[in-house]
């Protein structure tokens, strides 16, 4: 009897039809405006790993940062002066202040050289901040003009020659480290499945229920869509799923 009462209800257990598709979907924009200098669309409809596939001009871009540097390099050296200068001052200054022999006036004059010297070191220092920020944002801008990607290269939408502003569609990448199933359960049968195994196609996968969207779905009025990630099953196969 128990047995029988088994079967029913593995007999009754849902079962939906899903896509295996890539986890998600990248639409890759232009950073920034420029001329399309390179576009590998040789590496369309392949699997790629941290390879460039659009270069956009960035020549002032190197230029900028190489002035950048050797400005950070002059500045370094002439605060590693100051700062002994600085050092001198306040050692004059302390040496000054407990001289009997010395007016106040004079005191006053070390203490405001040594002041003196102080704020331009603080102000060298604020110009190395400003310049390294600089380098910073100008190395970025060169690195996000050198679109390089990991995944599955769907679409290159760019050649070279091209001319793009900021905001234009460059690229979309597919990320395959992870697969993702989509499914549409009924409302009445969400709770039936939450902390249960995922069976796709007969057998225990490692699939597990990423999101539940808690809100009937627009197509699918009486359902919940309900998105599954995993790994192991070959993109664009259409997959049984079963939660047991």
């Amino acid at each position: 009897m128990k047995k029988l009462l088994f079967l029913l209800s593995v007999v009754l257990l849902f079962a939906y039809d899903a896509k295996v598709e890539p986890y998600e979907v990248y639409k890759i924009k232009a950073p920034q405006s420029g001329e399309v200098l390179v576009s590998n669309k040789n590496l369309e409809s392949k699997f790629v790993t941290n390879k460039l596939i659009v270069k956009i001009d960035d020549t002032k871009d190197k230029i900028n940062l190489q002035n950048l540097k050797n400005q950070i390099a002059v500045l370094k050296e002439e605060i590693k002066n100051q700062e002994q200068i600085v050092k001198r001052k306040k050692s004059i200054y302390e040496r000054y202040k407990n001289l009997k022999t010395k007016s106040q006036e004079q005191k006053d004059l070390k203490f405001y050289d040594y002041m003196g010297a102080l704020n331009q070191l603080l102000n060298m220092k604020s110009q190395l901040s400003n310049l390294q920020a600089q380098e910073k944002t100008t190395l970025d801008n060169i690195n996000k003009k050198n679109i390089k990607v990991t995944g599955y290269v769907n679409k290159i939408y760019v050649t070279a020659g091209d001319y793009v502003n900021p905001g234009v569609l460059v690229a979309e990448v597919d990320d395959t480290t992870k697969q993702k199933l989509t499914i549409y359960v009924p409302i009445d049968k969400i709770d039936s499945i939450l902390n249960k195994d995922v069976y796709i196609n007969g057998k225990l996968s490692d699939f597990k229920i990423e999101k539940v969207w808690s809100l009937p779905d627009s197509k699918y009025i009486t359902s919940y869509r309900v998105d599954l990630v995993g790994k192991g099953l070959r993109f664009g196969d259409i997959v049984k799923v079963e939660f047991k």
